[in-house]
């Protein structure tokens, strides 16, 4: 599969907001972790699940989370089940759909992810 590859980029959840991180694809996941929130508005960090809420959420499939150092998704290469590239406006975007269909966004600003999509679509066979 080749080696890991890293990406500077922005991670949009769905319920606003901005985090500026790395972006790790390898073999058995996507792990993106921030950085700093980047958001012009201040996005409370609780819109990321704690790990211990994993048992709360009734076992289902917990990809984001944080602690007082940082936010966190990792997303199981076996889980995604489609990547795509899109474009709002200028700004260029991978969205990878797990197999649940929960969405991630991750926006490359004017810069191309033909390159991080391909790596994630080889990774995860889709």
């Amino acid at each position: 599969m080749g080696e890991d590859q890293e990406w500077t980029i922005n991670y949009l959840p769905d319920e606003g907001g901005r985090y500026t991180g790395k972006l790790r694809v390898s073999g058995d996941q996507v792990a993106f972790r921030s950085l700093y929130e980047s958001s012009n508005a201040t996005v409370v960090k609780a819109i990321f699940l704690d790990v211990t809420t994993f048992a709360a959420a009734g076992g289902h499939t917990v990809y984001r989370y944080s602690n007082d150092q940082e936010a966190v998704v990792e997303l199981p290469t076996a889980d995604i089940a489609s990547v795509a590239a899109t474009k709002k406006g200028l700004m260029k975007r991978a969205v990878i759909t797990m197999k649940n269909d929960e969405v991630f966004t991750f926006d490359y600003g004017m810069l191309s992810v033909k390159s991080l999509v391909a790596k994630i679509a080889s990774v995860a066979g889709v």
